[in-house]
């Protein structure tokens, strides 16, 4: 059987100690979210906002990124600012890439707009074509004060 001398030699030269610092680097930078691409693990991001439209609508700004099509439920709430749940819904949706979209608050919670100070979150159960699926959330937007 022969020597695996040359992959020695190649340990031998690239060995320092200043290499495994360079590696070790880079994987507290790149590793995590590098590991869950390569392994295909879904992930999405989401901002909330709540704003009102010219003549007085209340209005959700609905921010979604991903890097690759996920696919799932997203459950969205209405919370007081202790942050018990007032009201919530759920609903079947895929994302892809970024959306910027503005709803009627009753459309994405099904919900009226409450007399106290609330907030709206989301959070997603998703599976991506990999067929990996992960829980992200809870997503929110700031308080709000009541409407009047």
């Amino acid at each position: 059987m022969s020597s695996c001398t040359h992959i020695k030699g190649a340990l031998r030269r690239h060995g320092s100690p200043g290499t495994f610092l360079w590696v070790m680097l880079f994987l507290i930078i790149f590793g995590p979210r590098t590991f869950d691409a390569a392994t295909g693990e879904p992930d999405l991001i989401n901002d909330l906002a709540i704003v009102q439209d010219s003549i007085g609508d209340v209005l959700v700004q609905d921010v979604t990124r991903t890097r690759r099509p996920v696919y799932g439920v997203r459950s969205v709430t209405i919370e007081n600012d202790d942050g018990n749940v007032i009201c919530s819904t759920e609903h079947h949706n895929t994302w892809t890439g970024e959306r910027n979209r503005f709803w009627r608050l009753s459309a994405i919670t099904g919900c009226a707009v409450p007399a106290v100070p609330y907030r709206v979150c989301s959070a997603f159960s998703v599976r991506s074509d990999s067929g990996r699926q992960r829980y992200l959330g809870p997503f929110c937007s700031p308080v709000t004060g009541a409407p009047g």
